[in-house]
């Protein structure tokens, strides 16, 4: 056994990190780190478009353009933390693998963790906004029955 399936064993009730979980992990961590290129890059596209639709809106002076503006600075905010989230957990996770270094391995998990978490809200506000949407657009068009 290496050092990491040693420290894991002792800390985790004999739980074991074997070759094949080191193999899905590292495979995981590249995919991940993949992704999180591709989340760093569509960023700073919609951060490029945000610019854009700001400078339109301030020129313009159309108002629901910048209500959009805003919405796009918004969530180009909100996709910084996923990305960063998955480039840190496929750092970490591959250092600690390769390195046998237990804090990275568990830096990288709870990265994995933040990103879930993260992800788990972001879809809960959403679908709180669908459903808030979907109240108001069905009860506006019941009130235009009337």
């Amino acid at each position: 056994m290496d050092t990491l399936d040693q420290n894991m064993g002792m800390d985790s009730d004999n739980l074991k990190v074997s070759q094949s979980v080191k193999e899905h992990l590292l495979t995981s961590a590249q995919w991940a780190r993949f992704l999180a290129i591709v989340g760093f890059i569509f960023t700073g596209l919609t951060a490029i478009g945000s610019l854009f639709m700001v400078i339109t809106a301030l020129a313009t002076g159309f108002g629901p353009l910048i209500g959009m503006a805003f919405l796009y600075i918004g969530l180009t905010v909100a996709m910084i933390f996923p990305a960063l989230y998955m480039i840190r957990f496929a750092g970490s996770i591959t250092k600690g693998l390769n390195s046998n270094k237990q804090s990275e391995f568990e830096y990288g998990v709870q990265n994995l963790k933040s990103f879930y978490k993260f992800s788990g809200i972001f879809t809960i506000v959403f679908l709180s906004l669908y459903i808030i949407l979907i109240i108001v657009g069905v009860g506006s068009g019941m009130s235009r029955l009337f």
